[in-house]
């Protein structure tokens, strides 16, 4: 059997196709005899999809990507995740010999005919009628990158204590500046608590270089700063809790058994709402002020956070890889 994987990474498609597809192939190796990847992006994402035992092509230009797509095909799987897909791309692909077709992109859902879309959020939040024959949805689907789950503990974290770190990672961009007045209040009223804090922030590659700098430059005691990091898992194990926007950091936090903090943010409102939902993070304000006493009211009495985080660790495990592989492959005995 082949399966074949259409993904693309860089500019505003960042590496999150990347990074799962990569997480998926090892998983789809085991049961099947050839992969085989043709990425649109740049050969320096090369360490976000490249796997052993997967011919894996890396393509920057659009038009040489596309035909190299072309004679590839067919195929007995084809593995879609982009974030430009559509319904054209569907039509084409049924017709160059995609037998069946996967969707991991769940936005292009209602853009794009599949055999099966796999939604690895806790639920289905895209407007608009889907466009796939099959739909599998849940946070046990999401495939957390292999370098976090190399440092996945035994159990959970526990807290409880006058002390904790916890790391702040609002995404990449962090588009409402929230970062520095959330730091600044946790800063200011756990002084006044109790709570012994140390603060880890994240300055992401999206962040204008001023904005940087201005960061960089005011920081104060107990405040570390981690610069555009390759990879966040070290700062996660490292970390008692995570604060997040909802999106992968947040499952990566999950895997590694760390309470999550979540800050409702306009495109990740719905998210972190059924994150929250379904007890696996906890949703405070997205004020600043608002959030940083709920977060140290959290973690001074922190039996609820700590049950969120034993159930978000049962759920995201090293198994995501396994359960997607064998839906993208279902019916192929």
């Amino acid at each position: 059997m082949r399966v074949l994987i259409w993904t693309a990474g860089g500019g505003d498609a960042g590496i999150g196709h990347l990074t799962r597809c990569q997480s998926l192939i090892p998983a789809l190796l085991k049961r099947v005899a050839k992969v085989q990847v043709i990425a649109e992006a740049p050969v320096s994402l090369s360490a976000f999809i490249e796997a052993e035992g997967a011919d894996v092509q890396l393509i920057p230009d659009a038009g040489a990507a596309l035909s190299a797509l072309k004679r590839a095909l067919p195929a007995d799987v084809l593995v879609a995740d982009r974030p430009d897909l559509t319904q054209v791309d569907s039509e084409a692909h049924y017709a160059a010999g995609a037998a069946r077709i996967a969707l991991l992109a769940s936005s292009r859902m209602g853009h794009y005919s599949s055999d099966l879309a796999i939604v690895d959020d806790p639920v289905l939040t895209e407007a608009g009628p889907p466009m796939a024959r099959r739909i599998e949805v849940g946070a046990h689907l999401h495939m957390v990158r292999c370098d976090v789950l190399a440092l996945r503990p035994p159990a959970p974290r526990v807290l409880g204590g006058s002390y904790a770190k916890l790391l702040i990672a609002l995404s990449g961009s962090d588009p409402g500046r929230l970062t520095e007045p959330l730091v600044e209040a946790l800063h200011r009223l756990s002084y006044h608590s109790g709570l012994s804090l140390h603060l880890t922030a994240l300055i992401g590659a999206g962040w204008e270089a001023q904005r940087r700098l201005n960061l960089l430059e005011s920081v104060g005691e107990g405040i570390e700063i981690i610069d555009q990091p390759k990879s966040l898992a070290g700062a996660i194990a490292s970390a008692d809790a995570v604060v997040t926007l909802g999106g992968r950091t947040t499952y990566e936090a999950f895997a590694l058994g760390r309470p999550a903090f979540c800050l409702p943010w306009d495109t990740t409102a719905d998210y972190v709402f059924a994150l929250d939902a379904q007890k696996l993070a906890l949703a405070i304000d997205r004020e600043p002020e608002r959030a940083a006493r709920a977060i140290l009211a959290a973690l001074d009495s922190p039996a609820d956070i700590n049950a969120r985080a034993a159930r978000a660790f049962n759920i995201v495990d090293a198994g995501a890889a396994g359960r997607v592989a064998a839906l993208c492959l279902e019916g192929f005995a």
